[in-house]
């Protein structure tokens, strides 16, 4: 049998009206998400992921459908029950919410002392959160002494001080630098890892989800437009905002800029091949191999290959070149390699010659962008 997810949203509607506008922040969503996984919801401005976020602790409800969390049905709870169920429930955010006027440790231990923890318990639990996020001796400091990510690990303390079952950490490294914010999403992992919290990642940053989140859902117009496991959505994106988040996270994918250019530079048949870890592993890969005995040359022109949660993904970009003296039989050679290839699982796009360049029909939409080169 399946476990039950420890959170599920089935139909779920949520619809804001203002005097000027109805915004259906989030509209007819069904997700589920298991316990003890990073999951991570991606979108831009006004997708509606912070609202689907808020769902998750009711701080907004429902219009229609249902959410759960560890089966329980949100939906008409009453306040004492609200109250027991946010105590399981730990945020993070932007902006880090801490009090200025409260020490490091008192902003810790708030909610500990709103749940009436004894003092000696609540110290003790202050003690071992600052030292589980490196902040030990910051204990007596206020947040303005503090760096923007010595802030964010104080929120992330004080979140997980009551030992929650589940961390929503809504756009918790968009005011950080890069280096900070790898340094807070190392610290995620760690509290997933070693305390196994469940933790919900909002973000709009796809390079988030890449490192640390073990599944994904991509939002758009209050709608779930893609789900799955995170390197399979990566390595085979369904959905354009998909496609355009992923080429903005990894620079991978040429556009016709880039293969404008390969094709001046270089004047055979251009390649587009996928890299996973599984065609790495393939014998079907080794093209070395594969052309001998074909008469075709190859040579890799174009590249770029990052990892994305811990395997290589990326593309390469191939001339091929036959060295038959009929060009018609050089270009036969070429098509029966490539059908080879597609029929041994390598995803490939023909981009064609400068004389009749093609496009990739899946990023099409990507054609006019440039990219790195």
């Amino acid at each position: 049998m399946t476990a039950e997810p420890l959170i599920s949203f089935a139909h779920a509607s949520k619809t804001f009206v203002t005097k000027d506008k109805t915004v259906r922040a989030v509209n007819d969503v069904s997700l589920e998400i298991p316990a003890r996984e990073i999951f991570g919801v991606i979108g831009h401005s006004g997708a509606g992921k912070s609202t689907l976020v808020r769902l998750v602790n009711a701080l907004e409800t429902v219009d229609s459908g249902t959410v759960r969390v560890n089966g329980t049905d949100l939906g008409g709870l009453g306040e004492k029950q609200l109250r027991r169920l946010r105590a399981d429930i730990g945020m993070v955010f932007q902006q880090f919410a801490l009090f200025s006027a409260k020490t490091v440790a008192e902003n810790v231990g708030y909610p500990l002392k709103l749940a009436g923890w004894p003092k000696a318990r609540r110290a003790a639990r202050i003690a071992e959160m600052l030292d589980f996020v490196g902040l030990a001796d910051k204990a007596g400091a206020y947040p303005s002494h503090l760096s923007g990510g010595q802030k964010q690990r104080v929120g992330i303390a004080r979140a997980l001080a009551h030992s929650p079952q589940i961390l929503l950490a809504d756009e918790a490294t968009s005011a950080l630098d890069p280096e900070t914010t790898g340094d807070v999403l190392g610290l995620l992992q760690r509290a997933n890892r070693e305390l196994g919290t469940t933790i919900v990642v909002i973000t709009h940053e796809m390079g988030v989800v890449q490192n640390i989140c073990h599944r994904v859902a991509v939002m758009e117009a209050g709608m779930i437009v893609e789900t799955g496991p995170t390197y399979d959505v990566f390595a085979r994106p369904a959905h354009p905002t998909t496609r355009r988040f992923i080429q903005n996270a990894l620079h991978s994918h040429p556009a016709k800029p880039v293969t404008d250019r390969l094709h001046a530079a270089h004047p055979g048949r251009l390649v587009l091949m996928t890299v996973t870890a599984g065609s790495l592993d393939s014998e079907a890969f080794n093209l070395a191999r594969i052309a001998a005995g074909r008469h075709v040359v190859s040579s890799i022109v174009y590249g770029s290959i990052t990892e994305v949660a811990g395997r290589p993904l990326g593309n390469v970009v191939v001339e091929m070149v036959s060295d038959l003296p009929d060009p018609a039989a050089g270009q036969t050679a070429i098509d029966d390699l490539l059908a080879q290839l597609a029929a041994d699982g390598i995803g490939l796009a023909d981009l064609g010659t400068a004389a009749a360049p093609l496009d990739d029909p899946a990023w099409a939409e990507l054609s006019g962008e440039e990219t790195t080169l």
